[in-house]
């Protein structure tokens, strides 16, 4: 089977899981799904040839199991965050549309990192993450993957917009 393909399908599965996570109620089971998809699309970025990807992926699967098991500090907050920036600068092999991927990750760092973080917030992170890895999904041909990244966006915005406000104090 053709790596390209492959990856593909593999992403299909992986933004599957992300949309789905756009749909939760609360915290914990939005970085569930999220790590299924950084799981899959990491493997993806692998056979795409996609460095930066990869190990934005690893980072944000630890940061999500951390931040499930509600383990975190601002020390380690900035320590992700300087790790995203250093190895993916590192492994960026895709110009400056390759660090979309750093981006996206330190975004999704500092709310997620943070307790206090509502769902909303993190909706809306994840809504612009989203479309971050668009871009990066396209250079390094990811078709599917920046399809359904615009779709997972808008699904993001659409559930942080219609969440009752009781909800958005939640975490």
């Amino acid at each position: 089977m053709n790596e390209v393909l492959l990856a593909n399908i593999l992403t299909i599965i992986g933004e599957t899981a992300l949309f789905v996570a756009s749909t939760r109620k609360n915290k914990k089971d939005i970085l569930i799904f999220q790590i299924v998809c950084m799981f899959l699309t990491s493997i993806a970025s692998f056979l795409l040839k996609g460095y930066s990807g990869i190990v934005m992926g690893v980072l944000g699967i630890i940061r999500n199991i951390l931040s499930i098991r509600n383990i975190g500090s601002r020390a380690l907050s900035y320590i992700f965050i300087g790790s995203a920036i250093v190895f993916g600068w590192y492994f960026n092999n895709n110009g400056f549309l390759g660090y979309l991927a750093i981006l996206a990750n330190v975004s999704q760092s500092l709310v997620i990192m943070n307790r206090k973080a509502t769902t909303r917030q993190i909706r809306l992170v994840c809504a612009f993450s989203s479309m971050c890895w668009c871009v990066y999904n396209l250079v390094i041909k990811g078709y599917a993957g920046a399809a359904f990244n615009v779709t997972n966006a808008a699904s993001y915005l659409y559930n942080a917009i219609r969440q009752p406000e009781k909800e958005k104090e939640e975490k």
